[in-house]
């Protein structure tokens, strides 16, 4: 009988000190234990630990729509294009080979990727020319890799210190178990897992979108099929801002297959271009005519923007800003000041409604400046000004003057006449500024020099901007953009003759 008192007595003492170490977690240990049995039951139900990890190679077929909505001709509704692309990643050899093909919204594009341990290339099927990768890496796709979630998991497992419970959550009536994980490149992702079969819906991060406010990047998965000791989804779906703009369905999956070496090849015959800077140069500004400036080199050495000094005032064109917001009109406006001390800015011109050139219109608006753009852009600023936002800055005034076609700013020194050359097939208002005294254009997105300076076949917008050139009759000699560096009419009649050249020779080999 004692013994059997002093066993009872004992569990009971071992009961409450487990319950009292238990007690003792933080809420960061306790919110990290949940989240790793949930990651834990993830894995095994996609094949376990050992099948994900003996993924060394994959090829991906996917066939899908993108929907434009940040970037199509208005700002709603908007516009539906396509995509196709074959992904094959041989991880142990270091080989990537990608060949995407898409249309939307005045471009269409197809590009071949290949990349061999540290040589790469990026070839442009249509205008027939390669350029070299900087630092290729199969790490120089890993948003693509993460398509398959047995990737996603991994990175997960690796990071695992840094699992959170984030609690339960609902998708498509299916309950749903949320965890986050800080990825390698510091971004704070949510996954969530589908309560009954553990297998991944859905991983995301919230960022700040500079028309929409508060918002979440998202990638969905669904129907789930067996491949080997794995489970892999059958399609995506990329989300943004609350909307879709990506759907694709995997036509082909195949894994662990060993292709071959000749299958990270690309095409012969094709014009060899310099590679791009290995690094993208600072901001700065350059004075391209008498109180004329274009600051190069926003947003990550990606935009530009021309800015005119008229004797009490300044003009600038051009409010660039990434889908994340990046405070880039915070840095032009001071390279602004700077270069002219003394004038306030008094117009924001904004080409068109899309976020990477509008977006940047807050801070001038703080400033008290008057944007002066289409009337389509307009409502989207005004829809923008009236989100509600903890990440942006508060718009407290905005003053819009809209310009039907033409309008003309000038004093005794300066002109600057802007024109609304829409509808053109990438926004169907969009201006351009030219400077009748300087002969110098400036425009956005209707004419880009790759990142090494050349410019390849024409696309639709460029056509279209070229021919409301000839017809408006302006006397250009140079064309600046807020994309790549500046341009000479001889390139833009280039550009377009390879375009001709390229439908002609497309036309002769549909009649053979």
């Amino acid at each position: 009988m004692r013994q059997k008192l002093f066993l009872v007595a004992t569990l009971i003492l071992l009961q409450v000190s487990t319950t009292a170490i238990a007690q003792q977690l933080s809420a960061s240990q306790r919110s990290y234990q949940q989240a790793r049995r949930v990651l834990d039951d993830a894995i095994e139900a996609h094949g376990g630990v050992e099948a994900l990890r003996a993924i060394k190679d994959f090829t991906l077929k996917e066939k899908g729509k993108l929907h434009a909505r940040f970037q199509s001709p208005t700002a709603e509704p908007f516009v539906t294009g396509t995509s196709e692309e074959t992904l094959i990643v041989d991880l142990d050899r270091g080989f990537v080979f990608d060949d995407l093909k898409t249309t939307n919204s005045g471009f269409n594009n197809w590009g071949r990727t290949v990349i061999k341990g540290t040589e790469g290339q990026n070839f442009d099927m249509w205008s027939r020319t390669t350029t070299p990768i900087v630092n290729p890496t199969v790490n120089n796709f890993r948003g693509q890799i993460r398509r398959l979630p047995p990737f996603v998991l991994i990175e997960a497992l690796d990071r695992a210190s840094t699992l959170r419970w984030l609690g339960e959550d609902e998708i498509g009536g299916r309950k749903q178990k949320v965890i986050s994980v800080l990825r390698p490149d510091n971004q704070q992702l949510s996954l969530s897992f589908d309560a009954q079969t553990n297998l991944l819906t859905r991983y995301g991060y919230l960022h700040a979108d500079p028309l929409n406010g508060d918002s979440e990047i998202a990638q969905t998965y669904s129907g789930y099929r067996t491949v080997g000791k794995l489970k892999l989804p059958s399609g995506r779906v990329l989300y943004n801002s609350g909307g879709v703009v990506q759907e694709t369905e995997y036509t082909d999956l195949q894994i662990n297959t060993k292709p071959a070496e000749s299958v990270f090849a690309g095409p012969d015959g094709f014009e060899k271009l310099a590679a791009p800077p290995a690094t993208p140069p600072p901001p700065a500004v350059a004075k391209i005519a008498d109180d004329v400036y274009v600051l190069n080199g926003l947003a990550g050495g990606t935009h530009n923007v021309l800015f005119v000094a008229f004797n009490d005032h300044v003009l600038v064109f051009e409010a660039p800003e990434q889908i994340i917001y990046g405070n880039n009109s915070v840095q032009a406006i001071a390279k602004i000041k700077e270069t002219v001390p003394g004038k306030p800015i008094k117009y924001l011109v904004l080409s068109h409604h899309h976020a990477d050139h509008a977006g940047g219109f807050r801070e001038y608006a703080a400033d008290g400046v008057t944007i002066v753009t289409t009337t389509d852009t307009k409502k989207s600023l005004e829809k923008a000004a009236s989100v509600e936002s903890s990440l942006l800055p508060k718009v407290n005034k905005l003053t819009i003057e809209t310009i039907q076609k033409k309008r003309v700013f000038q004093d005794d020194k300066h002109v600057v006449e802007l024109y609304d050359i829409g509808p053109n097939p990438h926004a169907n208002e969009i201006l351009v500024a030219y400077l009748p005294k300087e002969k110098i254009l400036f425009q956005a997105d209707l004419f880009n020099a790759a990142p090494n300076g050349t410019f390849p076949i024409a696309q639709d917008a460029t056509v279209s901007f070229a021919e409301n050139l000839q017809r408006l009759g302006l006397a250009v000699e140079k064309i600046y953009g807020v994309h790549g560096r500046f341009a000479t009419p001889e390139e833009l009649r280039t550009s377009i003759e390879k375009r001709r050249a390229s439908e002609l020779k497309t036309t002769q080999s549909g009649m053979q």
